[in-house]
């Protein structure tokens, strides 16, 4: 720092000045502010013009992402396409098989989506792309099986041996309300033991002498009486690989090799065998496998019915046997 002079009167002569307080905290101030200018231009020049590793990664993850969320978002308008297609069919189907509109859940749909949307507000993006990779894996197996299903109800159709009565499409007891459904298939709690095991039907609770009607044209192929286990039953044979059983009656009005007709009496509600109280234990097969009795139910119960019934069905926790 060159040193700067002034005159002395007294000696006659220049002398160095002395340096101030204020003079020299002004110095270090501004040599402060020339090295953090330096550096702060240093550092955006160096940030400019080179990446670190990890941004080099961040930027190719993000490249990889964003080239994945346009391939799957052209999936799911594909797949929303096929579905909406199928939806159609469905549709056709249902009306000629039972003559009526099928149900119509679309209003808890839009609910569903509202929900979801609000969801999908919060989360980062990769959860996204993952979610919606799983989510249209899932939809693309969903619709394949439901084209499966479908091919096969054309295939029926078109070669007229599929007869709507010959489906067991109808509640088997006569009276019937929705407070009546008791636990379906599923793991239930036995009422006797309470340990958990296999239901392979529904349970309809209803009083002793309530009459219990075929849910289907077909043949009575086996007659039970019995006071242990299922109690007295009836096994009915339907077109198409079905069974249907009727357990714990009280009376039953058919005999074995006997023909049937859907809402024909096969016997009274009772509770025979091992019961909780009085009930209808009905099961529905198809090649021997259990199936969801209420699945078979829409074709007579209208749409809050039918998705109250299942609900109840679904969510009872406790057998009835």
């Amino acid at each position: 720092m060159a040193k700067r002079f002034v005159f002395d009167e007294k000696r006659g002569a220049f002398v160095p000045k002395k340096p101030t307080l204020n003079s020299v905290l002004g110095a270090v101030l501004r040599y402060v502010f020339a090295v953090a200018s330096a550096a702060v231009v240093f550092y955006t020049v160096f940030a400019l013009v080179f990446s670190t590793e990890r941004e080099r990664l961040l930027e190719q993850e993000h490249q990889l992402l964003s080239e994945e969320y346009a391939t799957l978002t052209a999936q799911l308008d594909r797949i929303e396409g096929t579905v909406g297609n199928l939806q159609v069919r469905d549709r056709e189907i249902y009306r000629e098989l039972f003559g009526a509109d099928p149900s119509n859940y679309s209003i808890e749909a839009q609910d569903t989506l509202l929900r979801l949307g609000g969801e999908l507000e919060t989360m980062q993006e990769s959860d996204l792309v993952w979610d919606t990779y799983a989510l249209t894996n899932r939809v693309e197996s969903t619709a394949s099986q439901v084209t499966r299903w479908l091919a096969e109800i054309d295939t029926l159709l078109a070669g007229g041996s599929v007869c709507p009565t010959a489906i067991p499409s109808v509640v088997p007891v006569k009276p019937f309300s929705p407070l009546q459904t008791g636990a379906s298939v599923g793991k239930k709690i036995t009422p006797f033991y309470k340990t958990i095991r296999d239901h392979t039907g529904i349970d309809l609770v209803a009083p002793t002498g309530t009459l219990v009607r075929c849910t289907a044209d077909g043949k009575v192929r086996k007659v039970v009486k019995s006071s242990k286990g299922m109690g007295n039953q009836v096994t009915v044979e339907h077109p198409g690989g079905l069974q249907t059983v009727y357990a714990h009656l009280n009376t039953i009005k058919v005999t074995e090799g006997q023909d049937i007709r859907q809402g024909d009496t096969i016997g009274t509600v009772g509770q025979s065998g091992s019961c909780f109280a009085p009930c209808l234990h009905y099961e529905v097969l198809r090649g021997g496998f259990v199936q969801e009795p209420v699945n078979y139910f829409f074709a007579q119960l209208d749409p809050a019915t039918f998705h109250g019934m299942m609900v109840v069905a679904l969510t009872t926790g406790q057998s009835m046997d």
